[in-house]
């Protein structure tokens, strides 16, 4: 049997999100980085003073997992969260200089193993993939 990582069920290949899925988790591994954490990142980075629920529903994933993440950052310098002063029972997260400083590298380094991943497609490709991307979830292409 080959190895798990060459390994594609030719029924899990008909689904692009599968796909995509293995585009990501290979990214991902050579970067050496999560990705939820650097989601929380770049969101901190464009709506700062957020409070941790308002950013699991904006990322679409479970408080506890925020808070999971937060702590991580928050030990590691990146976030600082803070009692919201209007309801003593919420935090409210802010990105560090520092974690702008990752997240600023984090997108170079994005940004050059997507082009490695993707080096079969040819820009036209590329885009296309991205606006589908887009238009499936939802998104007024115009807008962006």
């Amino acid at each position: 049997m080959t190895e798990s990582r060459e390994y594609h069920p030719k029924g899990l290949l008909r689904y692009p999100t599968y796909a995509l899925g293995k585009l990501h988790k290979s990214m991902h591994a050579e970067l050496g980085t999560s990705l939820r954490e650097h989601w929380v990142l770049t969101y901190l980075s464009e709506f700062s003073e957020i409070s941790q629920q308002e950013m699991a529903d904006a990322l679409g994933i479970d408080r506890s997992e925020v808070v999971r993440l937060v702590d991580s950052l928050e030990k590691a310098g990146l976030v600082t969260r803070t009692r919201d002063p209007e309801d003593r029972r919420k935090y409210r997260l802010a990105i560090t200089k520092s974690g702008r400083k990752l997240r600023d590298e984090t997108d170079a380094q994005i940004a050059a193993a997507t082009d490695a991943l993707l080096v079969r497609l040819t820009p036209a490709e590329r885009a296309t993939l991205h606006q589908l991307s887009l238009k499936a979830l939802g998104y007024d292409l115009d807008e962006l």
